[in-house]
C-alpha cells in the first residue's frame, strides 16, 4: 500500500467568482444632455456579474465595492491556478501510472 500525501493549498481569503464590468448610461430625462451627447452619459457603473445560487447574477456596485470584489476575484483565480497545478501533479501519479511502474 502507498502513504496518501496530503496537501495545504494556501490562498487569501475570502474569495469570490465573476467579473467586474463598467457601463455608461443614458437617464430619462428628456432634457438631459446625455440624451444627445455620448461624451455626457451617466456613470461609470460597476457591475459584478457571477453565479448566486446556481443563476446568472448581476449586481450593481459603488467604486469601493467593485475594487474590493476585483480584490477577491483575483484571490479566487489564483487558487484555481494552484488546484490545477496539484491535478496536473497528481496525474503523475495515476493509477494506471503506477501500475506500469510495478
Amino acid at each position: 500500500m502507498s502513504k496518501k500525501k496530503k496537501r495545504i493549498i494556501e490562498f487569501d481569503w475570502p474569495i469570490l467568482h465573476g467579473t467586474i464590468s463598467t457601463a455608461r448610461a443614458k437617464c430619462g430625462q428628456k432634457n438631459c444632455r446625455c440624451q444627445t451627447d455620448p461624451k455626457a452619459l451617466h456613470g461609470p457603473y460597476y457591475r459584478w456579474t457571477g453565479r448566486l445560487h446556481g443563476k446568472i447574477t448581476t449586481k450593481t456596485l459603488s467604486k469601493e465595492l467593485a475594487q474590493e470584489c476585483e480584490r477577491r476575484i483575483k484571490s479566487y483565480q489564483q487558487l484555481q491556478k494552484k488546484l490545477e497545478k496539484v491535478i496536473e501533479e497528481a496525474s503523475d501519479s495515476a493509477p494506471w501510472i503506477q501500475g506500469a511502474k510495478n
